[in-house]
């Protein structure tokens, strides 16, 4: 097949798989099912089995065999640890342990008189709070209840209010994320930690601090801009604490407490899946000792294997869809051609990891997930790094925070939808706030990431 062909039939199905997610077609269904068809395509013209050596001697069944294969390895490897996370980020707020985390972590910042000073100490909470609330529409929709009626009492602007919410959000980062999971086990092949504490945890720390300082002076222009327009500023009441123990707050943070302590004692080996499972394990013990009715406690179990479910159902199942859809694009050549003329021109690293950082940023505002355009586009790196010789983590670190940041100015984003419902806000209005923002921590995701990696 001509170079040129092969780019533009692989340019073609990537516009037409994203056209189709993006008109709320079932985004697995998309993903698989296209993925297959183009497997199955190459399978019948060329006869080459995608299986190589493990062939089942059939080149068409080989097909329905690699989909089946990424079924198994997704849901016993990375999606194992994302239902797991799940399942406990979800018992945290059964039980309030999440309420209680955020409201004692917002109550001393209420006291502060200046308001955008109190805005960038939020910001900061939130995005800390990322790495234990992974979901962001979770994350998001509890800060609405504590630390959105802080500020608008201190009289910032609902909207403005709003964009915080939605960009303490912005990094997706932290041992029990399921894009950094992806990133490192999946991606750039190596435990979760290292990934952590080498590249995501520096990059991501330079990237808050700099969004700490330029939210609250873009958002304070915004607000005096929104005054002199006529726009008024209603104050809200404080938020209200929850009835669990002040102790609970911890309870959140406890895999994350294990994982980092473990980390640093060879002899023992702690992954994130057994973390979350002592965790449970401990939390469970205490509610039984400190609730009296024992038989409501151990049905709260079924709260922990509910959300592991969903979570196969809403993140697994992409991850398994996604695996097909980026082998087909394999299969299509337009990337490997693309990945080879970049290669041979100058600073073709840094030309690269900004177009892959591009393509998940803008799939990420387009699709309204992080996740989603993580997971079709990121297999896609080692290859492309291979042949340019440069570490893996150059550009699947940049491409995967991208993705998050470009969620936060999506109008078909849950998280948008969510806190503009709750804000009484119109989408449009969130997603015009949160642009400058957004753009503004993707260049700085660039730059940052470069001098890191």
């Amino acid at each position: 097949m001509n170079n040129a062909i092969a780019v533009m039939i692989t340019l073609l199905y990537i516009v037409i798989v994203a056209t189709l997610v993006i008109k709320k077609y079932n985004s697995v269904f998309v993903f698989l099912v296209s993925g297959m068809v183009i497997l199955l395509i190459f399978a019948i013209i060329g006869g080459n089995s995608i299986m190589d050596d493990k062939t089942t001697g059939n080149a068409v069944i080989d097909v329905f065999a690699y989909a089946a294969n990424a079924f198994k390895s997704n849901a016993s490897g990375v999606g194992l640890t994302l239902m797991m996370v799940t399942g406990y980020a979800v018992y945290m707020s059964h039980i309030g342990a999440s309420t209680k985390l955020a409201y004692l972590a917002t109550k001393p910042l209420s006291k502060i008189k200046n308001p955008y000073i109190v805005l960038s100490m939020l910001f900061v909470i939130g995005t800390l709070l990322k790495m234990v609330i992974t979901s962001h529409a979770g994350l998001a929709m509890l800060l609405m209840a504590i630390a959105f009626p802080i500020l608008t009492s201190l009289g910032i602007s609902k909207l403005s209010a709003a964009t915080v919410m939605i960009m303490c959000g912005f990094v997706d980062w932290g041992p029990n994320d399921s894009s950094a999971i992806f990133a490192a086990e999946n991606v750039v092949g190596m435990p979760m930690m290292d990934y952590f504490l080498t590249y995501q945890g520096k990059t991501a720390s330079i990237l808050i601090i700099i969004c700490a300082v330029f939210l609250p002076i873009y958002l304070r222009h915004m607000d005096k801009k929104d005054v002199s327009d006529g726009i008024s500023v209603s104050k809200a009441d404080m938020p209200h604490d929850v009835s669990c123990p002040a102790y609970y707050a911890i309870l959140p943070i406890l895999p994350l407490v294990l994982i980092t302590v473990f980390s640093f004692i060879p002899s023992i080996n702690l992954d994130v899946v057994t973390a979350n499972l002592l965790g449970l394990f401990f939390v469970f013990i205490l509610e039984l000792v400190r609730r009296r009715d024992r038989k409501e406690v151990t049905s709260d179990f079924s709260v922990v294997m509910k959300a592991m479910g969903n979570s196969f159902a809403n993140v697994v199942s992409i991850l398994i869809g996604a695996a097909v859809f980026a082998e087909a694009i394999k299969m299509l050549g337009g990337i490997t051609i693309i990945s080879n003329t970049l290669a041979a021109v100058k600073s073709a690293p840094i030309i690269t990891m900004a177009l892959m950082s591009m393509i998940t940023f803008f799939a990420g505002m387009l699709l309204g997930s992080g996740n989603a355009s993580w997971y079709a586009f990121g297999p896609l790196v080692p290859d492309v790094t291979a042949q340019m010789g440069v570490s893996t983590a150059t550009i699947a670190l940049p491409m995967q925070l991208s993705s998050g940041i470009g969620r936060c100015m999506s109008p078909v984003a849950g998280v948008v939808i969510a806190i503009s419902g709750m804000a009484e806000l119109d989408i449009m209005d969130i997603v015009k706030r949160c642009s400058i923002p957004a753009v503004v921590m993707y260049i700085c995701n660039l730059v940052v990431s470069y001098s890191v990696v």
